[in-house]
Parts: C-alpha cells; structure tokens; sequence
C-alpha cells in the first residue's frame, strides 16, 4: 500500500510540476507579447510626432521657397528698372544731341547740313540701341522670372512629398501560441492503473484462508 501510495503521489508531483513548467512559459510568452506591443505603441507614438514635426517644418520651408522667389522678382524689377533708367538716359542724350546738330544744319553751306544729318542719324542709332536694350532687359528679366517660378515649385513639391504620406506602423506583434496544459485524463488512467496493480498486489500477497 505504501508503494501505491508513493507512486500515485509521484504521477501527482509529476503532472503538478508539467503543468507549471507549461504555466511559467505561457507567462513568459505573454510577457515577452506584452514588451513588444508597448514597444510597438512607443514607436508608433515617436512616428507620428517625428511626422507632424516634419510637417511644420515642411510649412516653414514652403515659406521660405515663396520668399525666396519674391525676392528674387524684386532683384529682377529691380535691375530692370536700372536698364530702363540708363537706357532712357541714352534716349535723352541722344535727343539732345540731335537738337544740337540740328542748330548747325540751321546754319547755311553744306557742311552744316551734313553735320545736322550726322548728329539726326546718330542719334536714331543711339535711340534705336537703348529701346533694343530695355526690350532685350526686359525679355531675359521675363526668362529669370519664370525661371525662379519653375524652380520654386519643383522645391515645393519636394518638400510636399516629403511629408505627403503619414507614417504606418504595419501590424501590430501577433499574439504568441500558448502552449496547452497537460491533459487530466493521463493522470487519473495512471492513478487507476497504479491502484489496480496495488490491488493486485495486496490480495497477492494476502495470506490464504484456513
């Protein structure tokens, strides 16, 4: 009797000890899922924040593309208007050259005539090159515009793109495959067989009737 009873209590011990061992890696696979979804929150989190930094930032340099541009409209305006000035500096210059001449060709003999022709013609010439100037300025001022434009907005759309898109965390860590618990069903057959062959045993050994 006392073997059965220490074999039973060993299948017990035994299936007790089975059953924590598979309850202690459960935990620790619940643990280690648990680590991972707050670490999967935590990057998540530091994502979306380093995202919405990106997006002012991205506001602050569209900013600083557009006033970039205007600036450099204005230069442009600028030594246009400069072209424009020393250009009808010409103009004027040659205006009065003309009337100049012109008081000599009011003089008689050919000679002054010809001196009035001259300082008129020159001063076409003269007239003629200032408006091709400003016209020319105005032409490349025009190209350097358009030019700043273009590249302005292709800056822009980087930047845009740049944060265009939010950041995606994928899927969440999968839940861990838990191990099942020992079934009962093994222990107790074994208890059975155990106390059958402690039966066995004992009406065995149990002296005969006299």
């Amino acid at each position: 009797m006392a073997t059965m009873a220490l074999s039973g209590a060993s299948q017990i011990a035994a299936s007790q000890a089975e059953s924590a061992a598979i309850s202690h890696s459960n935990a620790g696979k619940l643990k280690a899922h648990q680590r991972a979804q707050e670490d999967f929150n935590i990057k998540a989190n530091l994502d979306n924040v380093q995202y919405l930094n990106d997006v002012q930032e991205q506001d602050h340099q569209q900013d600083r593309v557009y006033q970039a541009m205007l600036d450099q409209w204005s230069s442009d305006d600028l030594q246009l208007k400069n072209i424009f000035s020393k250009n009808d500096f010409e103009i004027e210059d040659a205006i009065i050259s003309m009337h100049e001449g012109g008081y000599a060709g009011e003089q008689t003999g050919k000679t002054a005539g010809r001196l009035a022709a001259k300082s008129a013609k020159e001063a076409g010439y003269r007239k003629s090159r200032a408006i091709h100037n400003k016209m020319m300025a105005k032409r490349e001022t025009t190209m350097r515009k358009g030019q700043a434009f273009k590249e302005a907005s292709d800056r822009s759309r980087d930047l845009f793109m740049d944060v265009a898109f939010a950041p995606t965390h994928g899927r969440r860590p999968a839940a861990p495959h838990l191990d099942q618990q020992p079934s009962k069903a093994g222990l107790f057959l074994g208890l059975a067989k155990t106390g059958l062959q402690g039966y066995t045993d004992f009406k065995a050994n149990k002296a005969p009737a006299v």
